[in-house]
């Protein structure tokens, strides 16, 4: 990792399961090894973090938000001991990037590991025949893809056992039950506009329950949050995005959908398809390290255009259809957004279909050939 040559310190942040430690132990395999999820490693850290960060010159500590005091203990070790050199991993960013400012500014360079997007399981699918409703439907965690472990059994464990664990480490909620609801609710509605106040009164609890709950799932890298697109870029931090799950396998498990082929006749399987293409799109940007840059547009005439990209000043425009065939219409939007925006460079409609081809000056785009 070119890097860990010129920074003391890596910071690798995703959600549970997405295979932090594995790419940290293989890209750096003289690290000591340390998780603070085991009970001697945390209480030793503890109670003795200098002893604990001198065991080595290079370390892989897993986990860190487990110990949050030790950022400033490492800050101390790499500004005196120019030869040290750590590799922190993380579950949520909530916790971790508070202290990176505070301690580690300046001193860390960070990166986060997302599931797997399609465009890297070339090699996984290869000779296989697969439908999008399937890795929909499976989701992209690696012990799901990789070890083919049943999605819906897997996911049912992954919100009981990491979901609910990092909530409770994050914030207190004793409410768990109507926290799950709440994660139902914001499944049920994906790709919609986020209204504070009707999640609030559904869930049956305050304003700012809803609003700590929903950072906590932001943090914890369930969810992430599209903002509006406004020519005036201060216009996005006061209008309400919409929100999207990370992983589509998991969106699906919330929805109670139990097989592949129950996508077809799902009520909100147009969404779900919308949340999968969106959600690689982010993962691809993260991929090659590219800052944020998709925004949905909307306005009160009720033109709506579901991404809009920004790219080097211009502006990529993308329509969503499950449709397995193009049709003219789906491109109606974004003609006439075009027409109000001057910096327009591409239009795509990203389809259910599998031929990737352009008509006229609309590029139509398989869902396999998403990057």
């Amino acid at each position: 990792m070119e890097a860990a040559k010129t920074m003391p310190i890596i910071g690798i942040l995703g959600p549970r399961q997405s295979g932090k430690t594995t790419l940290a132990r293989n890209l750096f395999k003289d690290f000591l090894y340390v998780n603070l999820e085991f009970p001697d490693d945390r209480v030793y850290a503890e109670r003795d973090p200098r002893g604990f960060l001198s065991q080595a010159d290079k370390m892989i500590i897993d986990e860190i938000q487990q110990v949050p005091e030790l950022f400033s203990y490492i800050q101390g070790f790499v500004d005196e001991y120019k030869d040290r050199k750590y590799v922190l991993t993380g579950s949520s960013n909530f916790t971790l990037l508070p202290k990176i400012s505070q301690s580690l500014a300046g001193r860390i360079a960070l990166f986060t590991v997302l599931p797997f997007a399609l465009s890297e399981l070339g090699t996984v699918f290869r000779g296989r025949s697969f439908s999008s409703n399937d890795v929909q439907f499976s989701g992209f965690y690696p012990r799901v893809v990789i070890e083919k472990n049943n999605p819906v059994l897997w996911y049912q464990g992954y919100i009981q056992t990491y979901l609910e664990r990092d909530v409770q480490q994050i914030t207190a909620i004793h409410l768990m039950d109507r926290f799950y609801h709440f994660i139902k609710i914001l499944a049920a509605r994906t790709g919609s506009i986020i209204n504070y106040t009707e999640l609030a009164a559904e869930t049956g609890v305050s304003l700012n329950t809803v609003r700590g709950w929903f950072s906590v799932l932001v943090s914890s890298y369930i969810v992430y949050i599209v903002p509006p697109y406004f020519a005036n870029i201060s216009k996005r931090l006061v209008k309400s995005p919409r929100c999207y799950f990370y992983d589509p396998g998991l969106l699906c498990t919330l929805l109670g959908i139990r097989d592949s082929r129950h996508l077809d006749m799902h009520i909100l399987s147009g969404q779900i398809f919308e949340n999968f293409v969106i959600s690689e799109m982010i993962k691809n940007e993260y991929i090659i390290h590219q800052t944020h840059t998709l925004f949905y547009y909307r306005d009160h005439d009720g033109l709506e255009v579901d991404i809009v990209r920004e790219k080097n000043n211009m502006l990529e425009l993308f329509e969503i259809k499950r449709n397995n065939v193009y049709k003219t219409e789906f491109a109606h939007n974004m003609r006439t957004l075009e027409r109000l925006l001057p910096n327009v460079l591409k239009k795509t409609v990203v389809y259910g279909g599998d031929q990737t081809m352009q008509h006229g000056d609309i590029s139509i785009m398989s869902w396999r050939d998403l990057k």
